[in-house]
């Protein structure tokens, strides 16, 4: 899983964390899909700088964040240390530090999007959880990362994101249909390399590569883990943001969702 986009974001990822998209859309709506967190024991994959990790924290969980970049690790630790442990670990490779059947909740933030299969992330959660465990989730909308490649195009997100970014869409150049599975990269820098997704060779910043997918290849992996769809959510802006935001953006209130959020629950 890529990196150094988010070593970059490390010092300034709370601030991130507090944006209207987050801190008005996404993490309420996850916040709904929660448990009773009291004396649970809570791993955030893909933690960042452990704000989410704190929070589940405050709410009585025993959390461990882990994250594929090191300096969000290191940042987790130096401002949630006392609240969480951190360690550095890559999801798509799976936790191998992590003992078999040790957590009550997975909670993962946009992180699936970035693992490009889900088979291995869906067994380890498995491993990870005890029974009648839960995994709470977001990642990019289905309907959403289509029009994204579809169009190679990224909707202006500025007025809820705080970032002053227009990132561009580089896509394998064809016309896609919404049930494939591909790869795409964003250049949050506005420009696609010279030589695309391949190099920087024109000096340019590598990108962000995610991994674009309909809904039953989304789900399936878990389902055919054993897990069973408890709740699922559609973020709604016009019904979290306030209201002069929601004037700011409605070009955004039009499109599909940027997020799915879901619980999936283990059979026992």
């Amino acid at each position: 899983m890529p990196d150094d986009h988010y070593d970059d974001l490390a010092d300034d990822w709370s601030d991130y964390a507090e944006v209207p998209w987050r801190g008005q859309v996404l993490w309420p709506t996850l916040t709904d899909l929660l448990p009773d967190l009291d004396g649970l024991r809570a791993l955030d994959a893909g933690c960042g700088d452990g704000y989410h990790a704190a929070r589940l924290a405050d709410r009585g969980a025993d959390v461990v964040g882990v994250d594929a970049s090191e300096a969000m690790v290191d940042r987790a630790r130096e401002r949630y240390g006392d609240r969480a442990d951190f360690r550095c670990g890559d999801l798509a490779a799976g936790f191998a530090s992590l003992d078999d059947g040790g957590f009550d909740l997975v909670l993962c933030q946009h992180v699936l999007s970035h693992v490009p299969a889900l088979d291995p992330v869906a067994g380890e959660f498995v491993r990870l959880l005890r029974p009648g465990g839960a995994v709470v989730c977001s990642t990019h909308h289905p309907f959403h990362e289509y029009l994204v490649v579809r169009d190679e195009s990224y909707p202006d997100t500025r007025a809820i994101d705080g970032l002053d970014a227009r990132p561009a869409v580089d896509a394998d150049g064809r016309s896609p249909t919404y049930a494939d599975t591909e790869r795409y990269d964003l250049y949050w820098g506005g420009e696609v390399s010279a030589e695309g997704s391949d190099g920087d060779d024109d000096g340019k910043a590598e990108p962000t590569t995610f991994h674009r997918r309909p809904l039953d290849a989304l789900t399936g992996p878990l389902f055919d883990a054993g897990f069973v769809l408890a709740d699922l959510r559609e973020p709604d802006l016009s019904e979290r943001l306030d209201d002069q935001l929601v004037d700011e953006v409605s070009e955004l209130v039009d499109r599909p969702p940027r997020s799915l959020c879901l619980r999936a629950e283990l059979t026992e």
